[in-house]
């Protein structure tokens, strides 16, 4: 893979396996609202800035736990709103602060730097990812069809995310080594949930004895290849031409035969 474009350091984060119907996100960030621009899901930002500090808007408010993690989601919305707009590489920390109606003291100190940002971004999306991933799943009866339920679902996720799409176009140095270099969260989180379905699949006898790892593997490189490269013969955006290929190839491939 070419070099990173530098807009800080990259870290990677180990990923670990968990169940399948772990609770992956908080009740009040589970109710929380999805930004149509972004993708991202979150409160809408607010104008005020915590510790009793005054924002950009002029605005105080006392501190206090809650009043931090509600100002991060804030925080992270507006940055992915500003990406969306400005592309990842032009938007600086002081857009950020702005879109939020934020003062810069209060953004750096929840992010040091922009890359924490977009560090922060994604394994915030990994969360909404497995989400998505479980829900398709679970509302399916057996392992292949949950199997096919979340590669569509990860498809979509993928090339329709505005944060994701913005990065990806802006060339393959911007975000794409982030995403998928040393586990990601998005890939690692992605991992361990299909890992966990073909487990389930291989124990009931509903799929072929193959190692479940190794397998979810190779169900992510496909929906990576389709988010790197524009599909040439699955239109992937077609549901039921997405559908048909996950139950012939990726389903299909790991399914027990009679």
């Amino acid at each position: 893979m070419g070099n990173v474009v530098r807009i800080g350091p990259v870290r990677s984060e180990q990923g670990r396996r968990t169940g399948r119907r772990r609770p992956l996100l908080s009740a009040r960030r589970a109710a929380a609202t999805t930004d149509v621009r972004t993708g991202c899901t979150g409160r809408a930002p607010v104008g005020t800035d915590e510790d009793g500090e005054e924002d950009a808007m002029g605005a105080t408010t006392n501190g206090g736990a809650g009043t931090r993690r509600d100002r991060r989601e804030d925080l992270l919305v507006a940055a992915a709103r500003r990406f969306v707009a400005s592309g990842i590489r032009a938007t600086t920390m002081e857009d950020i602060a702005r879109e939020a109606g934020a003062g810069k003291a209060t953004l750096y100190r929840h992010f040091r730097n922009k890359d924490a940002v977009v560090e922060a971004l994604l394994a915030r999306e990994a969360d909404r990812f497995v989400q998505l991933l479980s829900a398709a799943a679970d509302a399916r009866p057996d392992a292949a069809s949950k199997l096919e339920a979340a590669f569509t679902t990860g498809v979509r996720f993928f090339v329709e995310h505005p944060v994701l799409t913005t990065g990806r176009d802006e060339g393959p140095a911007v975000l794409l080594p982030r995403v998928t270099a040393d586990g990601g969260p998005l890939v690692t989180r992605g991992l361990a949930l299909f890992a966990d379905l073909i487990e389930v699949g291989v124990q009931d006898g509903e799929l072929r004895n193959v190692e479940p790892m190794a397998a979810a593997e190779v169900v992510m490189r496909l929906i990576l290849s389709y988010y790197a490269f524009p599909p040439m013969h699955v239109r992937v955006e077609d549901e039921a031409e997405a559908a048909a290929f996950a139950h012939a190839l990726v389903a299909g491939g790991l399914r027990r035969r009679a």
